[in-house]
């Protein structure tokens, strides 16, 4: 098995090896090579995929890995639609669908989406036979086992259990909290990261915890919930029913709480040097910076931020942020970093599809 998982993991990582290239990088025997080649073929993780030049006698075949071996699905339900992609064993999207749906908490209403969830799968044909899963990115706190929701004020489900789908899908199903997937993307798509607080200015702020190259979510899945850190004292109304929480001052809405626009027309107006957009965006940073400072007092760790907001930032807007940290710090440090997320489309729908694709790539791939 030990064997079988270093061959595999070689192909997966060295898209098209030949026999002669897996025996140089695993100085494993031939006959030892060959019989797992044969194994991994006929169970559909490898195939063949054309022949090498020759350098004199039999041209070498080539094998490669199957990205579409098994598929798992992501799910996005917001207040007014939801959001699936089918995601294979690269974390490469293959497909995506919408469907404007308002959020009820009922029944009736997740007998729909297992419904639209079930065409989605019929429609990717024969890969749709392969889905290993069916991970719903949640905005709101999640069991540690991934089955119900903890906390769930912003779409009023507070209980819901996920075998409300998966006794009509028919495939395992979890729960993960939506900035804990987008950090699953962030860490699938750079695997350098170390140690990084992420913060996504959504909507509804969300951040994730990464330590030793891990998601680190806690005992009561609540470790990066910067949200609801307490920003100002008796300050603004929260969801939660505190105040002053930092969603209330850093969240991707604050920026239109003003004006009636959206977030693509408010950094034209802010890139046009407009001076109400500058002002709001100043104030917006600075509420930012105090709770990436308080944070860092606990967590010494660099800092990723996305989100819908975040992907508008320049680097300009990262320097700035970093340097209003830096400010207010206790202990300035000029090795602190501050980076731009990924901010890949539907980065928290594809990073809960990863959840199930991870599991499958560490039990054939062995986990490391």
């Amino acid at each position: 098995m030990h064997n079988r998982h270093q061959v595999l993991d070689h192909i997966y990582r060295n898209q098209g090896s030949s026999k002669q290239d897996i025996m140089r990088a695993l100085n494993m025997s031939l006959p030892t090579i060959t019989q797992n080649l044969r194994d991994l073929e006929a169970d559909g993780l490898i195939r063949r995929g054309g022949f090498l030049k020759s350098t004199g006698g039999r041209k070498p075949q080539i094998y490669t890995f199957n990205n579409r071996a098994a598929i798992a699905i992501g799910v996005r339900m917001t207040a007014r639609q939801i959001i699936l992609c089918a995601v294979d064993l690269r974390g490469t999207c293959i497909k995506r669908a919408t469907g404007r749906l308002p959020y009820r908490h009922a029944h009736a209403y997740y007998h729909r989406i297992c419904q639209l969830i079930e065409q989605f799968i019929g429609s990717l044909g024969e890969d749709g036979e392969r889905v290993i899963g069916v991970a719903f990115c949640m905005q709101g706190i999640v069991s540690a086992d991934g089955r119900s929701i903890a906390f769930g004020d912003i779409l009023g489900n507070t209980g819901l259990s996920v075998d409300e789908f998966a006794r009509e899908l028919k495939v395992p199903c979890t729960f993960i909290h939506d900035s804990d997937a987008s950090a699953m993307a962030e860490l699938w798509m750079d695997p350098s990261i170390g140690d990084a607080l992420c913060i996504y200015l959504e909507p509804y702020m969300g951040g994730a915890v990464i330590i030793d190259g891990r998601l680190r979510q806690g005992g009561t899945m609540k470790n990066g919930t910067i949200e609801h850190m307490t920003l100002v004292p008796d300050g603004n109304d929260c969801y939660c029913g505190q105040k002053g929480c930092a969603d209330a001052y850093c969240s991707a809405r604050v920026l239109l709480d003003h004006h009636d626009e959206t977030l693509d027309e408010f950094f034209n107006q802010l890139r046009d040097d407009d001076y109400t957009h500058r002002r709001i965006f100043g104030v917006y940073l600075d509420h930012l910076a105090l709770a990436i400072k308080n944070m860092c007092t606990v967590l010494n760790c660099d800092v990723i931020v996305g989100g819908q907001a975040g992907q508008f930032f320049t680097t300009d807007d990262i320097a700035d942020l970093r340097d209003r940290v830096l400010r207010i710090s206790a202990f300035p440090d000029n090795d602190f970093t501050i980076r731009k997320s990924v901010c890949r489309p539907d980065q928290d729908v594809i990073g809960s599809a990863l959840i199930y694709v991870r599991q499958f790539m560490d039990d054939v791939c062995g986990d490391d």
